[in-house]
């Protein structure tokens, strides 16, 4: 993560030198987008540090979910500050365009070098797994969107169409905002209660069913706790006349079983009873 950390710092200081070389509205935008980047990416990596702590009393499934609320947190930022701030310039710059441009030239190249960071920072984020990963793969591609539509509006506006360099800054705005509501929602099931598909409950079915004494699952209700982390209630269908003792063993067995075959299962709790019931479980 500090590699792709350290890409936007050195494309931030080339966009804002850009900027104070030619006066290209949509390249300040670029800079002051590159700064909540880098926000962003101190942020995440600081909850995937938390996220790391072992459970507690007052967090018994773990902290896994910091990195859900990290992204959310960056994503709605995205939204409410740096898009609506570059809109605000962009309909300014509309309404009152200037022709105050110098330095194309240099604009253009800072630009072209920034896209080529930013690509770089795509291939290195693609590369690896995980919602923190992904929140940059996100914010990379953004990025690389955004440095395209600069790119086409310092052309647009050196060729004298000066609205352009407003209508560019829209642009940026538009998509940052475009992909900060994918990243919202993206994790916002996680820290509502997401629960996993249909497959995954037929599988636990089908795992529970394969052990001896089994003779049903019922009730099953699982929920996210982190992003491949799922806690598990079940009910198991087993013999009335069952011993505690063998129960207890049962109910190991069960856990184990579950834990080996599907690995994103990190807690487990067991009910016995000698009767059926619904394959799934809802709260109401």
């Amino acid at each position: 993560m500090r590699d792709v950390l350290a890409i936007y710092i050195i494309a931030f200081f080339v966009k804002l030198t850009a900027y104070l070389f030619s006066g290209y509205s949509v390249l300040l935008a670029d800079s002051l987008h590159s700064i909540v980047d880098m926000t962003m990416i101190v942020l995440i990596y600081i909850s995937s540090k938390f996220s790391l702590k072992a459970a507690d009393p007052s967090h018994p499934f773990g902290h896994e979910l910091a990195r859900n609320l990290a992204s959310l947190v960056v994503a709605v930022s995205f939204i409410t500050v740096i898009s609506f701030e570059l809109f605000k310039e962009g309909i300014s710059v509309i309404l009152n365009p200037h022709s105050a441009y110098t330095n194309t030239h240099i604009a253009i190249s800072a630009e072209f070098f920034v896209l080529g960071l930013l690509l770089l920072a795509t291939f290195i984020s693609s590369r690896r797994e995980g919602v923190l990963n992904k929140t940059l793969l996100f914010e990379s591609v953004n990025d690389s969107l955004s440095t395209l539509a600069a790119i086409i509006g310092i052309f647009l506006t050196f060729s004298g169409h000066v609205i352009f360099d407003g209508i560019a800054t829209v642009a940026v705005a538009t998509l940052i905002a475009f992909n900060s509501v994918k990243l919202v929602k993206e994790n916002a099931r996680f820290l509502m209660g997401f629960s996993p598909s249909d497959e995954f409950y037929r599988k636990v079915e089908d795992v529970c069913t394969g052990i001896g004494d089994v003779d049903g699952v019922h009730d099953m209700l699982g929920v996210y706790v982190g992003e491949n982390a799922i806690h598990l209630d079940l009910h198991v269908t087993v013999d009335g006349e069952m011993k505690v003792r063998d129960a207890d063993a049962l109910s190991e067995k069960i856990v184990r079983e579950l834990k080996k075959q599907i690995p994103e299962i990190k807690h487990v709790t067991v009910h016995f009873c000698p009767h059926t019931g619904e394959r799934r479980k809802f709260v109401m």
